[in-house]
């Protein structure tokens, strides 16, 4: 049985078993810390899956462009045995464009020409079938709709022209798209390269898609013996820039002034001084399409003068990430070498790279960073100067 309680004993206390106020405080307190922790956890994990998601992104866009690029350098031919101005050339110019209709050429790019093997002609029956109807008239500009019977004989060759323009879209200002032209046969007056020399800003009237868009850049520079460093800047003995393999149609000079290897125009029609590179560099840089990454912008104006500056940037918390090392960044249409930001402050040093020319920006100018792909491509028959001479001496 159990005890009784006698007379004038307490009894014991009986435990609630519930917290005072300051332990259900305190553990409330631990609780947010914790899932503070995890989430904090948790959004760096994110981020990281999110930019490793922007990098697969951008690599599979530039191996893609790149490939395509490389499949018809490969087939690039060199040899014209016809008199007169020859019909198989290369031809890289730069292109001047006015981005805001205010007359500036805010906007420079480099354009390639040049012509090729008809590899379409293993895919398409209409290509296989040109010029087996006796009057056929018509020339194949790259359509997969055309008609064998209607189109003139291609001679196996096709004229091939990669031309970057600006996006004209609202939200796609400092990008461009990379565009594609074909037409064969080659020659005559429809040829991409007359139209090139009419056209300094495009390609007039030529019929072109799309190959790759939020393009920042698309440069190439050329491998020939001339070329002692490929990796210096575009002078009398760093990287050539520009091509012109009749080395009658560019001016002498350096850089993306003139030709090296130019002779004047009468050099023009004399097919045996003709020069190919022996590879052509090229170079992508790629940014993510418009509200998929950060972009920052111009707070206030930016002059056209040259020299270390800081200036004023909305949305630039990003940039803080590329820590205090010298990098390439996109103001509008001008390339500058960009330093250490705060994420409100940005110094900017050299101006007007990558044969863009220091210019003008208005408040709003976005400020525009990528990720740079390279690729060198051999061209199957290289013509050099010293090859050239050769053929001279033998003509004399």
């Amino acid at each position: 049985m159990p005890p009784r309680a006698t007379r004038g004993m307490t009894p014991p206390p009986v435990s609630t078993g519930g917290m005072t106020l300051v332990e259900l405080i305190a553990a409330l307190a631990i609780f947010i810390g914790i899932a503070g922790l995890i989430i904090q956890v948790l959004g760096g994990g994110l981020d990281l899956w999110s930019t490793g998601e922007r990098t697969r992104d951008e690599s599979e866009q530039a191996t893609a462009l790149l490939d395509r690029v490389e499949l018809e350098l490969r087939h690039a031919v060199s040899c014209d045995r016809g008199e007169g101005e020859p019909r198989i050339q290369l031809l890289c110019d730069v292109l001047t464009m006015d981005t805001n209709g205010d007359g500036t050429h805010d906007c420079r790019a480099q354009r390639l020409l040049f012509v090729r093997r008809l590899f379409e002609e293993r895919t398409m029956v209409a290509l296989r079938e040109a010029g087996t109807t006796p009057g056929a008239t018509q020339t194949w500009f790259g359509e997969a709709s055309a008609k064998g019977p209607d189109l003139l004989a291609t001679e196996g060759l096709v004229e091939c022209a990669l031309v970057p323009q600006y996006d004209r879209r609202t939200g796609y200002e400092g990008r461009l798209v990379l565009w594609r032209g074909l037409k064969s046969p080659i020659g005559g007056k429809q040829s991409l390269f007359e139209r090139a020399r009419r056209d300094g800003s495009g390609l007039e009237g030529a019929l072109l898609e799309p190959l790759a868009e939020d393009v920042l850049y698309f440069g190439l520079s050329f491998v020939d013996p001339s070329v002692q460093d490929s990796t210096a800047s575009a002078d009398g003995a760093g990287a050539v820039v520009v091509w012109d393999s009749t080395r009658g149609i560019l001016p002498p000079g350096e850089g993306y002034q003139g030709f090296r290897h130019a002779r004047g125009p009468a050099s023009l029609e004399d097919p045996d001084d003709d020069v190919f590179p022996q590879a052509i560099r090229v170079t992508v840089i790629l940014a993510q399409p418009p509200g998929e990454a950060p972009q920052a912008a111009l707070q206030n104006e930016l002059q056209a003068s040259t020299g270390t500056v800081r200036v004023d940037v909305r949305n630039g918390q990003h940039l803080r990430k590329l820590g205090s090392a010298l990098t390439l960044m996109k103001v509008g249409h001008e390339w500058v070498e960009g330093g250490d930001s705060d994420g409100a402050l940005l110094t900017l040093g050299r101006r007007g790279l990558l044969g863009t020319a220091a210019t003008q920006h208005p408040p709003g100018t976005p400020i525009l960073t990528g990720r740079r792909f390279e690729r060198v491509v051999p061209l199957p028959s290289p013509r050099s100067d010293l090859m050239s001479r050769e053929v001279q001496e033998r003509k004399r």
